[in-house]
């Protein structure tokens, strides 16, 4: 009677689990985790995902760390970072619904690095009578070996893991606060606020490029907030965002602002697509 007792208790216990909803976070982990759950893709899937890419691509298991950047009643957001055994790797971020129940719609991560990849490795093997000579051909590129330096680490900081790059921003606040200031006093006309481009850069006498940051703009969606774009391609970049206090937040989305992390005191990092 016991041994009977026992075993109901088991199963209804097993019913209750698996009965409970998984939270975007738990899911998402347990997708790129579990491989016989990674099977089940009509489970977790929908929309453009179609369930890969997830447990089951991994040919060597890597470390894999999971962090919640958002969740509402319907959307949310969860940063999966990859690292190998040589400590390369990328941050990615899986964008998910709900519908009755959560399922993952989109998975993204900063597009078209390929060539920054390239350009890091050649930038890196490069000798110093090399780089000479690359002065006396590129002047428009690089005026000194200075710069050059500099554009390889801007390069190595947009290819970064994302704690890298906050961990850059920290380490500089001083100077990016100097700056945010600086721009709160610049005007700006109606017309150009809509522009997403406008040159906020070329309006303070701050030299922001030893920050590692390529231009300053306002936000597309925010008139008043500030873009520090560290680099990409075309339109797939990162950087960071200064919002000011009562402006709205952008939401991400997996068609334009895929993440948006809070760094503190109304700075966050970003990344489009």
């Amino acid at each position: 009677m016991k041994k009977l007792f026992i075993s109901f208790i088991l199963i209804l216990t097993s019913v209750i689990i698996n009965g409970q909803e998984l939270t975007p976070l738990e899911l998402v982990e347990k997708v790129f985790t579990d491989k016989e759950f990674a099977e089940k893709k009509s489970k977790y899937s929908t929309g453009e995902y179609k369930g890969r890419p997830n447990a089951t691509d991994f040919k060597k298991k890597p470390k894999l760390n999971f962090r919640l950047l958002s969740e509402n009643e319907n959307s949310a957001v969860v940063n999966m970072t990859i690292i190998d055994d040589l400590s390369n790797g990328i941050d990615t971020y899986v964008h998910l619904i709900k519908n009755k129940k959560w399922k993952i719609e989109a998975f993204r991560a900063l597009a078209m690095t390929g060539i920054l990849q390239k350009m890091k490795s050649e930038f890196e093997k490069m000798t110093d009578k090399e780089i000479d000579s690359l002065l006396k051909i590129d002047k428009k590129s690089f005026k000194s070996k200075k710069d050059f330096k500099r554009e390889l680490e801007n390069i190595k900081l947009t290819l970064a893991f994302d704690d890298k790059i906050i961990e850059h921003f920290k380490k500089n606040k001083d100077r990016f606060e100097e700056i945010k200031r600086a721009l709160l006093n610049v005007k700006v006309k109606e017309d150009e606020v809509s522009y997403r481009k406008i040159n906020l850069g070329s309006k303070i006498k701050s030299d922001y490029k030893y920050l590692l940051i390529n231009s300053i703009s306002n936000n597309y969606n925010c008139g008043k907030c500030f873009e520090f774009v560290i680099g990409g391609m075309i339109d797939n970049t990162v950087g960071y965002l200064y919002i000011p206090e009562g402006e709205t937040i952008p939401k991400m989305n997996p068609s334009r602002l895929i993440m948006l992390r809070e760094i503190g005191n109304g700075w966050y990092i970003f990344k489009t697509t």
